[in-house]
């Protein structure tokens, strides 16, 4: 499993990655899943990765659902991303 932070869910009308709205934009699937711990029960759940390209830049995160409708969002981290 590799190391996933968990940045939030939404019913499905907005919410940002690195600065774009994933809903108004097209998801492509990378064809992979993974392994992501609730943020709050830890319990396992597989999520798909997936990307959006657009001219000026490319976001890839993976997202499913809990045990509810709404999409959980993640993104894939290494320790230089904490690096200041």
């Amino acid at each position: 499993m590799k190391n996933y932070t968990y940045l939030g869910k939404s019913g499905g009308k907005r919410f940002c990655i690195d600065g774009v709205n994933v809903f108004a934009e097209k998801w492509r699937t990378k064809g992979q899943c993974d392994i992501v711990l609730h943020p709050e029960t830890r319990q396992p759940y597989s999520f798909s990765v997936y990307t959006i390209e657009r001219k000026d830049k490319t976001v890839t995160f993976l997202a499913g659902h809990f045990d509810d409708d709404d999409w959980a969002f993640y993104k894939e981290y290494t320790d230089d991303d904490f690096l200041f």
